[in-house]
């Protein structure tokens, strides 16, 4: 069935009033889960591993979830809602439903805009007809100033300025709009392209697309976070999964101190890694589920909190994640997303969607067996030091020793190239270590 919004709903038997996570068997997962908490705690450890679940390699257990995701998507009955549970559970992971809230596209985007620091330049064609014509005719431009402008009128400005930083942009985004000379009166008109136009001209630089707003975006922010309480966890972590090599997690972890995770996305990336787990950084409750987040006084803002992201290695396991997303999406005949398929329950009509997250409390996934814990959740003050379990240990003690042979050139790729002859001599440097160790540090 397809309405005329366009989402084609499902209807089922199963149904659900709030926000819930789903188990075939809720009582003894929760009791499983507190004793596995408490274990941690006493034993002061964050990092676990699934030592029950029988060994399979990534991609095994990646088709086994998709299978299951299928089942449910294909036949959403109640029993295939709790195998797909079940599935979830064995590889950290969790499976949630929400009432399918409607909320505006544009606290979704600026709460995307927030997480990764920078605003976009918008097409053209987008601004209302106030901002293109006062931009293409300038001698139509009002002779206004910024102090003329009370962004109070308008409902998409009174959206940004939840995001403190946007807010304290304020008066740079006036001055925009003085510039250009907009209608003062008109401001209830402008739309959130409008005000990403007027933000990114203000901020761009030599940049035509995209314009760093803040000194520091969520996404970094947090990354420096995570990777200061939990460097030994989350290092012991990537070192116990195939065909890591040392090498890149210790480069890898120097680039995450300084806000970045993504190593493809920096100068002088070895081609040598290009099969090593990238990392991402995942809201536990979807940017789009945002509306949802409505407990102890947060609000659609708070999605970007630091205790609403898992960091999370991107194939498999956060394409994972994100599986039954992929299945239930609508395209139109050119393969431009449409809408997000939703269900019904048959006898109330009420709609909601799934969604898979991490367990609550955790922090990191790495691979389907191994999470890292959050120590608040824990119980364990940020300052504990933590244990890690004996496996662990050991396999991180061998990877580091020669890990620690290379950690003088590991600063390297989170600096911009240069070719001065300090430059040139560093990396005459690193190109003999990689020869001297490029075959003895994969784990």
């Amino acid at each position: 069935m397809k309405p005329k919004n366009g989402k084609e709903i499902r209807y089922i038997n199963i149904q659900h009033e709030e926000a819930a996570s789903l188990h075939s068997n809720t009582d003894a997962y929760q009791a499983s889960m507190k004793e596995r908490i408490a274990q941690m705690h006493k034993n002061r450890q964050t990092l676990h591993s699934n030592n029950y679940v029988p060994k399979k390699s990534d991609d095994e257990c990646y088709q086994e979830i998709m299978s299951a995701c299928k089942r449910f998507v294909d036949v959403p009955t109640e029993e295939n809602e709790k195998f797909l549970a079940d599935t979830l559970e064995k590889y950290n992971m969790q499976l949630y439903c929400y009432p399918c809230s409607e909320i505006s596209d544009d606290k979704s985007r600026i709460a995307r805009m927030a997480f990764n620091g920078f605003v976009e330049r918008p097409m053209e064609n987008t601004l209302s007809k106030e901002v293109r014509d006062r931009k293409n005719k300038p001698w139509e431009r009002l002779q206004t100033k910024p102090e003329d402008y009370d962004l109070s009128a308008s409902s998409v400005w009174d959206v940004f300025k939840q995001i403190p930083e946007f807010a304290a942009v304020e008066d740079k985004v006036k001055k925009g709009l003085s510039q250009y000379g907009i209608d003062p009166q008109k401001l209830a008109e402008l739309n959130i392209n409008d005000f990403c136009f007027i933000i990114n001209d203000q901020f761009r630089g030599s940049n035509n697309i995209k314009a760093k707003v803040f000194p520091e975006s969520y996404k970094a922010k947090h990354t420096k976070r995570f990777i200061k309480e939990n460097e030994q966890e989350f290092r012991a972590g990537l070192l116990a999964m195939e065909g890591v090599r040392a090498d890149y997690v210790e480069a890898l972890i120097a680039a995450m101190k300084k806000g970045c995770t993504d190593l493809t996305k920096l100068p002088g990336y070895n081609k040598e890694w290009d099969n090593q787990p990238v990392v991402d950084v995942h809201h536990i409750i979807n940017v789009k589920d945002c509306a949802n987040i409505k407990e102890d006084g947060k609000n659609w803002a708070n999605v970007d909190d630091y205790e609403n992201m898992c960091f999370i290695v991107r194939h498999p396991s956060h394409d994972a994640m994100h599986l039954i997303e992929k299945m239930m999406v609508e395209f139109d005949d050119l393969g431009n997303f449409v809408k997000e398929n939703i269900f019904a329950n048959v006898q109330t009509g009420r709609k909601f969607v799934y969604r898979a997250q991490p367990p609550e409390g955790v922090r990191c996934i790495i691979g389907f067996n191994t999470a890292i814990y959050d120590k608040n959740f824990l119980g364990l003050n940020e300052n504990t030091q933590t244990n890690l379990p004996k496996t662990a240990e050991e396999t991180q003690k061998n990877a580091k020793d020669l890990s620690n042979k290379l950690s003088r050139n590991n600063n390297y790729h989170v600096q911009r190239k240069g070719n001065t002859l300090r430059d040139r001599r560093a990396a005459a440097k690193l190109k003999e270590a990689r020869e001297t160790y490029g075959n003895k540090i994969r784990a």
